[in-house]
């Protein structure tokens, strides 16, 4: 079975649904980013959490559809799709694939996958200005890489350079396949990676996911 097809099937294994513009003829590196999307709402499923899928007007989706470019979180060019993570009295958050957030620096950074407060995510949809989150309000988000050919060094050191700028509690560099060089680089400057993940990599799922849930876990132990 293609890698495709295998992303789209665990994609509906997580989340119970298709996303209508997300299929095996999708560009994988879309699927990849919403693959990892549904990852992460696993992790908050098994640190204790309700997920609730919305569209942009706060409605149950009867279809999902996400975001196959960087937008900004208040877009009104689609109902885009995104999660709701309830941990009980502690403050809301939500889930989004790909979209802009703001800097130390005030320069916008596309985040392939984001885990915000819902608050701040409120407050952009409210605003009648194009507004990003601020990644004080963060707490996790991915860089996504899907490659068919070998990763070079510079996307390592890209990696670094975004988490400068970025103060959200957990970013992640996720790749579905592996660089000795890159993961050195990570690896001495202490940062977040994982390699080779795909549905069936169990060794890496295994590591990958409760490092989310861990994120999770020191959010609900200071909320």
């Amino acid at each position: 079975m293609a890698l495709s097809n295998e992303l789209v099937d665990e994609i509906e294994n997580i989340i119970g649904a298709i996303p209508s513009n997300v299929t095996s003829n999708s560009s994988v590196d879309d699927i990849y980013e919403v693959y990892l999307f549904t990852l992460v709402l696993l992790a908050a499923q098994r640190e204790g959490a309700v997920i609730r899928l919305r569209n942009l007007d706060n409605t149950n989706p009867s279809k999902l559809h996400f975001r196959t470019s960087p937008g900004y979180i208040a877009s009104q060019r689609r109902s885009y799709t995104y999660a709701e993570i309830l941990f009980g009295s502690k403050p809301s958050l939500e889930a989004h694939v790909s979209i802009m957030v703001s800097g130390h620096s005030h320069v916008l950074h596309e985040c392939d996958v984001c885990v915000l407060l819902q608050s701040e995510a409120d407050f952009c949809r409210r605003s009648l200005d194009r507004v990003a989150p601020r990644s004080s309000k963060v707490i996790l988000n991915i860089e996504a890489k899907f490659y068919t050919t070998p990763l070079s060094l510079g996307l390592g050191r890209s990696f670094l350079g975004l988490t400068t700028d970025l103060s959200s509690q957990g970013s992640f560099l996720v790749t579905n396949t592996s660089s000795s060089s890159i993961e050195k680089l990570l690896s001495y400057k202490k940062k977040s990676w994982e390699h080779n993940v795909k549905p069936n990599n169990q060794a890496e799922l295994g590591r990958l996911i409760p490092s989310f849930q861990n994120i999770f876990k020191d959010f609900k132990a200071k909320n």
